[in-house]
């Protein structure tokens, strides 16, 4: 039986005068994530009801390939750089399909 798909989402609050700056990060880390194999997609967007809230979509092939990216050097390194950007923790949210 193969692994389901993992879906996140991140929502993100930067602080107002680091907006510009932290989806610059986050974009760079979309861009880094979508090179790694086990990456679907990554997208950062942002809510036009909540302009100050960033939000994460992201599609793994399975929590392996997640729980690999969360290892790697870049997204590593791209948290410790976006962390002080933040006006309070990021809140993750993980799914499965529905049924799985």
């Amino acid at each position: 039986m193969s692994e389901s798909p993992l879906y996140l989402v991140v929502t993100i609050y930067p602080k107002p005068d680091k907006l510009a700056e932290a989806t610059a990060q986050l974009q760079q880390m979309a861009t880094n994530a979508m090179t790694e194999p086990g990456c679907d997609y990554q997208t950062l967007v942002q809510s036009a009801d909540e302009p100050g809230c960033l939000t994460m979509l992201e599609k793994f092939v399975s929590r392996a390939a997640w729980d690999e990216h969360m290892e790697t050097e870049h997204n590593r390194t791209g948290n410790e750089t976006l962390e002080p950007m933040l006006a309070q923790p990021s809140v993750l949210r993980l799914y499965t399909e529905a049924g799985n």
